[in-house]
């Protein structure tokens, strides 16, 4: 009976709460940064006042190749 709580009732419980929860910010105001990141950088740099890129881009760059000619060959 106890196994039956842990394992199935109280999971269950915990799941329906949570969906049922209000969240602390709605919805509208959150900002897409869940970790604060930006304002620990805002903090420690300075904030620079500008937007966020919409869109990263990656950088152009070139494949890195490796001579490994002149190592000994595995045995």
């Amino acid at each position: 009976m106890i196994a039956f709580l842990l394992f199935i009732v109280l999971p269950t419980a915990l799941i329906v709460l949570a969906l049922r929860m209000k969240p602390l910010v709605p919805r509208d105001e959150r900002t897409h940064d869940p970790l604060g990141a930006s304002g620990a950088a805002g903090g420690m740099f300075g904030s620079h006042g500008l937007e966020a890129d919409p869109v990263s881009v990656r950088e152009d760059t070139e494949q890195v190749r490796f001579d490994l000619s002149g190592l000994p060959k595995r045995e």
